[in-house]
């Protein structure tokens, strides 16, 4: 089965990583192995799967009320970012029942030019609200060489 989105996908990334579908896979005549056993978090490929949202207190009650509460969630107290260095933002994962962990992270602070020191603070903008296309452009800037 393919999931996907019948709208067009919102939000301050949307142009950058446009849309996508995630195809789901049922094992009916064997026991699939879990691909992560005997792996530790943070290993190199560890994370799959990741999305970019917005909304992480609506997003937590939602997949508490489905049964599929956040494993790990970055931010304790919701009115403070996760602070990375040169980003911030709050990131949360959740587990598919193969042990797959699904990375969600809503992004508050992102460099645009480092070296002028100027950042991109996303908590001040309109949920939904998409990045215009000259912005998202600057962030070629911090490409790392």
């Amino acid at each position: 089965m393919l999931l996907g989105h019948k709208e067009e996908r919102e939000g301050p990334f949307s142009r950058l990583f446009g849309s996508g579908t995630v195809e789901l896979i049922q094992a009916i005549n064997y026991q699939p192995r879990k691909i992560y056993k005997d792996r530790y978090w943070g290993d190199p490929g560890f994370i799959q799967i990741c999305f970019d949202i917005q909304g992480f207190t609506e997003l937590e009650e939602y997949c508490k009320l489905k049964g599929s509460p956040f494993t790990v969630n970055s931010m304790q107290n919701l009115n403070q970012s996760f602070d990375m260095g040169e980003a911030a933002g709050h990131f949360a994962y959740i587990e598919d029942p193969d042990g797959t962990l699904i990375e969600l992270v809503e992004t508050h602070k992102i460099p645009v030019i480092k070296k002028l020191g100027w950042y991109l603070d996303l908590t001040k903008r309109k949920k939904g609200k998409r990045l215009p296309y000259w912005m998202l452009k600057t962030l070629r800037f911090n490409r790392v060489k």
